[in-house]
């Protein structure tokens, strides 16, 4: 079997959530700010709507949704903050 690759997001109370991203290098360089979206979402209460979460990692909003979370430097067991966006808020 092989590697599980994951990252910690640090959540909206303070909990650490372990995200199992892929399996492979090559599977984790093609992983979209999208993809992981969408896997949080999947941990998350249903009131969390993907629009409204926004996520940080290393002082940068990952707020492109196409872009690959390799050009942000995201690696194996990287922690990435999340944080809502909020009505009105930029």
């Amino acid at each position: 079997m092989g590697k599980i690759y994951q990252v910690v997001v640090n959540g909206l109370r303070g909990e650490k959530i372990m995200i199992d991203l892929c399996n492979t290098e090559e599977q984790m360089k093609a992983m979209t700010v999208r993809q992981l979206k969408e896997k949080i979402k999947q941990k998350l209460p249903e009131s969390a709507d993907e629009e409204s979460l926004r996520l940080i990692f290393a002082d940068k909003k990952l707020d492109d949704d196409s872009a690959l979370l390799s050009t942000f430097g995201v690696q194996h067991m990287s922690v990435i903050h999340l944080v809502l966006k909020v009505p009105g808020g930029l």
